[in-house]
């Protein structure tokens, strides 16, 4: 028994329509990078505000009481910053692991661009320029980088 209607797939497909395909990948490619640049600048935003919080919170519990090893407000405002810190590592952690999901979708637009528009530069540059700057940083200021989680080596 033969199913009417159902038809083969073309086994081939016209320049058009690749180009088409190609294009379209491209659309869904710019609107995913587009959302994670908005995603990293969101995750930006927070931790600027985060630090901003934890700054204020440690200071009001420093002088909130006589300023001595004995008063549990100078412990407190330590540990406040002590989580602050480490809540900033994993949040810059984060904000690599988008940068590094960025740069490959980069190199994805820009190699399908290339290969669809014959695009002798590449379209996309700023999260891979901008990890290159980042790796390019030596030193004290380079580790500190590092340990907090700004770049990955």
């Amino acid at each position: 028994m033969e199913l009417q209607g159902a038809a083969d797939p073309p086994t081939t497909t016209s320049p058009q329509m690749r180009q088409r395909r190609i294009d379209q990948e491209i659309a869904a490619l710019f609107e995913e990078y587009r959302a994670l640049r908005e995603e990293v600048t969101q995750r930006i935003a927070a931790r600027m505000q985060m630090i901003g919080f934890a700054g204020i919170v440690s200071a009001l519990f420093a002088v909130s009481t006589k300023l001595t090893f004995g008063t549990p407000s100078i412990y407190i405002a330590v540990l406040v910053l002590l989580l602050a810190v480490l809540w900033l590592r994993g949040t810059n952690l984060a904000i690599q692991r988008l940068g590094q999901h960025l740069r490959s979708v980069e190199a994805r637009i820009n190699a399908l661009a290339a290969q669809a528009w014959g695009a002798p530069d590449e379209l996309l540059t700023w999260e891979s320029g901008i990890q290159a700057g980042r790796r390019r940083v030596r030193g004290v200021p380079g580790w500190v980088g590092r340990l907090g989680g700004w770049y990955v080596p």
